[in-house]
């Protein structure tokens, strides 16, 4: 049975080699992991760049990760999970893990049905209007609509998600199994440290990677602890910061509307927020409102600053990057292969034969990875996309 997880590991924790073992403990033969990029859904630089995450994890359990690109991995729940669980789809998977605060997959559906129904879209709207945000408003219609159990799970930013994934599902492969895992230890984005278990923000907020050390694994440690002593990382906003408001600062105000995802006013408020801003967070506390969340403004910023089309992230990515495989994996590409119906490329060599879509979503994702390369304090050399090849590995390898 091949299982796929939708992650981040931002960095790999412990509360991620507890997910893997207990997918591994309900059937899975084959980890395949669909990964964040070189920048992730809160809208920020990783942490570290994606081939260290990738063999982090590779060598902590997964079989195959693939690199989710970036007009998906910036990208709203939505078309997080349009992007993610497509590409898993594609691959040939038999079982979706996740984590969510319920492991009861019946209710998740429920609250997928919800965010689908016609009267919550309705209400939703209104709420929004009165000037609720998108999370706030959906709690509300859903628990006037379904009840307490199902707005309180849509409230949880990875129930969000799940539920997400689960319309994606629908969409593309109906017969794909269902494991939510529950999640232990601390709380997404939690300040608080419980037992061996922190939090990957919690992580990040650290000086230091051996800060960090008790709460990840000791093989993906080394791995980090490797990439970090060459100077290849930690990433930080803060070290491009002065980047990202000078490439915002010299952009037209017509041009914020081609890459914000909005059209009630957004794309001007952020370019107001501009002209001001003398820091990132400034930036951000400027231009929110009651309608849009810190979470929403950050990624809006990050697509302007990486010029990211609206529509692309509308669709399916049209390709697949495979960024590690582990020994046991490399058996599974070929079949991968045969399946898909999107071109599977591990090397720069194959991406310069895409064509269309294909070829417009790998040149951003070189020009993003290009900008990725100044956020750490040792600035890294241009074109890491295209040197970088699959990485083979395995667990045993460390």
């Amino acid at each position: 049975m091949i299982a796929g997880i939708v992650c981040e590991y931002n960095p790999f924790h412990k509360g991620h080699l507890y997910h893997i073992r207990k997918t591994k403990e309900a059937g899975a033969d084959f980890i395949v992991c669909v990964m964040s990029g070189n920048f992730v859904q809160r809208g920020e630089c990783a942490y570290a760049d994606k081939w260290t995450r990738a063999k982090a994890a590779i060598y902590c359990g997964a079989d195959a990760v693939i690199d989710l690109p970036v007009p998906w991995s910036c990208a709203s729940a939505e078309n997080f999970a349009r992007g993610s669980v497509g590409l898993l789809c594609d691959f040939g998977i038999d079982m979706l893990s996740f984590g969510s605060e319920s492991e009861d997959a019946e209710l998740l559906s429920r609250c997928a049905g919800a965010s689908e129904d016609e009267r919550v879209a309705f209400l939703l709207k209104e709420k929004m209007s009165s000037g609720l945000s998108y999370p706030s408003a959906l709690s509300f219609a859903v628990r006037e609509l379904y009840g307490e159990r199902e707005s309180e799970l849509l409230a949880s930013p990875n129930s969000t998600l799940a539920v997400e994934y689960i319309r994606a599902l629908k969409r593309f492969s109906p017969d794909v199994k269902l494991l939510p895992v529950k999640r232990t230890g601390s709380g997404h984005d939690s300040a608080e440290i419980i037992g061996s278990t922190a939090s990957a923000s919690k992580i990040r907020s650290f000086e230091s990677l051996s800060e960090g050390a008790e709460y990840i694994p000791e093989k993906a440690f080394s791995v980090f602890a490797e990439a970090f002593g060459e100077g290849n990382g930690p990433y930080r906003m803060k070290k491009g910061e002065r980047a990202v408001l000078s490439a915002l600062r010299e952009m037209k105000k017509e041009e914020y509307s081609l890459y914000v995802t909005d059209f009630s006013g957004l794309a001007g408020r952020i370019y107001e927020a501009v002209q001001t801003a003398d820091s990132l967070d400034s930036l951000y506390e400027k231009a929110k409102s009651k309608n849009y969340t810190h979470s929403r403004i950050r990624r809006e910023v990050m697509s302007l600053y990486l010029k990211i089309p609206g529509y692309m992230a509308k669709e399916r990515p049209p390709y697949m990057r495979i960024l590690a495989v582990s020994e046991k994996g490399i058996a599974l590409l070929g079949k991968a292969k045969e399946n898909s119906s999107v071109p599977i490329i591990t090397r720069h060599s194959e991406a310069v034969n895409l064509s269309g879509r294909g070829k417009e979503v790998y040149e951003l994702q070189c020009s993003s990875t290009d900008k990725f390369a100044i956020f750490t304090e040792k600035i890294r050399e241009c074109s890491l996309e295209q040197k970088n090849s699959m990485i083979k590995t395995n667990a045993d390898s460390i």
